[in-house]
């Protein structure tokens, strides 16, 4: 068990930002749904850093994601 990056859409989609992503330092793994307004996570390729928990919640006051165990996934 681990934790990963979880985008509230609902909260996220108010804010139509998108500011998260352009810190995550991960590729292809904080990405921005321009149809929804909303930003989301590839749980796979999360890494569980937080920074986008800091973007959004630290410095934009917004408390948009939220880091939530996730359960390992057997290969």
């Amino acid at each position: 068990m681990y934790y990963v990056a979880k985008v509230d859409s609902d909260k996220c989609a108010e804010h139509k930002c998108n500011m998260c992503t352009l810190y995550c330092p991960e590729a292809n793994t904080l990405m921005f749904d321009k149809e929804n307004n909303t930003s989301w996570v590839d749980e796979d390729r999360c890494k569980g850093c937080a920074l986008c928990v800091y973007v959004c919640s630290d410095l934009l006051n917004r408390d948009c994601i939220s880091m939530e165990m996730a359960e390992a996934k057997e290969v």
